[in-house]
């Protein structure tokens, strides 16, 4: 199963925010520390493309990947998702994007 990302970029735009915060988990804390790309001003990734797509994508950091975060992690993929829907959704409404870019997790 694949995390049903929307698409929405804000993971992207907020890239500085998700590097700062303090991560309880220490192999989270290596996964930050591994994040490979620099920051813009405004927080966003270097990556990001003006469309809104990362231009690394097929080859994008651990971090970037739900998938394998939550394999690394040790995380059972269920409870992985359901924690990075929840943050990816809270984003997309503090930007008020449209409901379509609500992440719909279908289990």
């Amino acid at each position: 199963m694949e995390f049903p990302c929307t698409g929405c970029g804000e993971c992207c735009r907020r890239i500085q925010t998700i590097l700062e915060a303090n991560h309880e988990h220490p192999v989270m804390r290596e996964i930050v520390s591994r994040f490979p790309y620099k920051t813009h001003k405004d927080g966003s990734c270097e990556m990001l493309m003006e469309d809104g797509r990362c231009s690394v994508y097929d080859h994008r950091p651990l971090l970037c990947d739900v998938k394998k975060g939550g394999m690394v992690l040790g995380v059972e993929e269920k409870t992985w998702f359901r924690v990075n829907a929840e943050a990816c959704n809270q984003m997309i409404r503090e930007v008020g994007l449209g409901e379509e870019y609500l992440v719909s997790l279908d289990f």
